[in-house]
């Protein structure tokens, strides 16, 4: 689906009857709150997904998310609001990564938003930095579909994330999102492992744990709390829609140090993520084939959408636990705005070097 700005479609059916839920949610989105996990990307950046790469690992909902669609979503989700956002693009290791990370750093500098570069798994350091300082990137965004020689649950942070890649990241003071692979997700000792080796071998980065690890609901958190004592490891909760899963990185990792984020386009979707024995599931109204759905027709589904069950569960998580009203600032606007500030601070002093 092509977006097109005036009639988008997917965009529509997702908010559609979504104002009042606005209402009651956005007023814990202050102005200039940045999203810290979004996607942009064109569709001519994108190569053909066959079927067995439309996975919930991969979950494909528009196939043209430029940032005007990006912008609209977020003016529609926080009416009255304007909020900022950490952007990237996508994740086939078919796909244009020159030419998506071009746009990306252009749409950046052109909303005032700040951007990650998915780099590539040839390139060395040097390479690297010349690449992130051309673009104006604050750091990197690998992924585990690069490691095309292995099964996602084969995947070891130690294939995505190369050795140029750590060194260019502590060389040059970058952030790094990371998306942890394997069925075990942050509860897998072999992620924990490698976790800790990452931040290990780049001291001097800032590593964020997007979607928490992968660890959207209780059975999936495991032994992974023990990463909190790593200084320089974040976490986003992106896509974390079970309240006890946030109460925990809380405890662990402290108000300041949990960050917001939603993952666009994805988020825009009316449903929840669930689980069933342990096992995650997206349940959405709108059929897709990566989600359990009700057949057209058959029942009526009342839902809101991701981004909304996210906000939910992160207020629920904060009564829980007692949290301020500055605490809960922290995890929805300052934390956020320390890092990229404190970031780009420390790559303008290297930049001179």
């Amino acid at each position: 689906m092509q977006y097109n700005a005036a009639v988008d479609r997917a965009t529509t059916h997702a908010l559609r009857g979504s104002a009042e839920s606005s209402r009651r949610l956005h007023r814990y989105r202050t102005e200039g709150s940045p999203d810290v996990h979004g996607h942009i990307y064109l569709n001519s950046h994108l190569a053909a997904r066959t079927p067995d790469e439309i996975t919930p690992s991969m979950p494909e909902v528009v196939v043209d998310y430029p940032r005007e669609a990006f912008a609209d979503v977020q003016k529609r989700l926080w009416p009255g609001r304007t909020v900022g956002a950490l952007v990237f693009g996508t994740v086939g290791p078919r796909d244009d990564i020159e030419a998506m990370n071009a746009y990306v750093g252009e749409s950046a500098r052109i909303c005032g938003w700040e951007a990650l570069m998915v780099p590539e798994m040839t390139d060395d350091n040097d390479t690297i930095l010349a690449k992130v300082r051309a673009g104006g990137f604050l750091g990197l965004k690998p992924y585990w579909t690069f490691v095309t020689w292995k099964h996602q649950n084969d995947v070891t942070l130690e294939d995505m994330v190369t050795p140029a890649m750590r060194e260019a990241a502590d060389r040059g003071r970058l952030l790094v999102m990371v998306h942890i692979p394997r069925p075990g997700r942050l509860a897998d000792p072999v992620n924990i492992a490698g976790m800790r080796k990452l931040c290990s071998d780049a001291p001097n980065a800032t590593i964020v744990l997007a979607h928490f690890g992968r660890a959207y609901f209780p059975e999936a958190i495991g032994d992974g709390l023990a990463l909190a004592a790593i200084d320089n490891l974040h976490v986003d909760l992106s896509m974390v829609q079970h309240s006890e899963v946030i109460e925990a990185a809380l405890r662990a990792f402290g108000s300041r140090r949990v960050m917001f984020g939603l993952d666009l386009p994805v988020a825009q979707e009316k449903g929840k993520l669930i689980s069933v024995n342990g096992q995650r599931h997206f349940f959405t109204k709108r059929a897709h084939s990566w989600s359990v759905h009700a057949e057209p027709g058959s029942y009526e589904v009342r839902c809101t959408l991701f981004a909304y069950e996210m906000v939910r569960a992160i207020q629920r998580a904060a009564t829980n636990l007692g949290l301020t009203d500055s605490e809960i600032e922290d995890v929805f606007h300052n934390n956020a705005h320390r890092l990229t500030h404190s970031i780009c601070a420390r790559k303008a002093d290297t930049d001179r070097l």
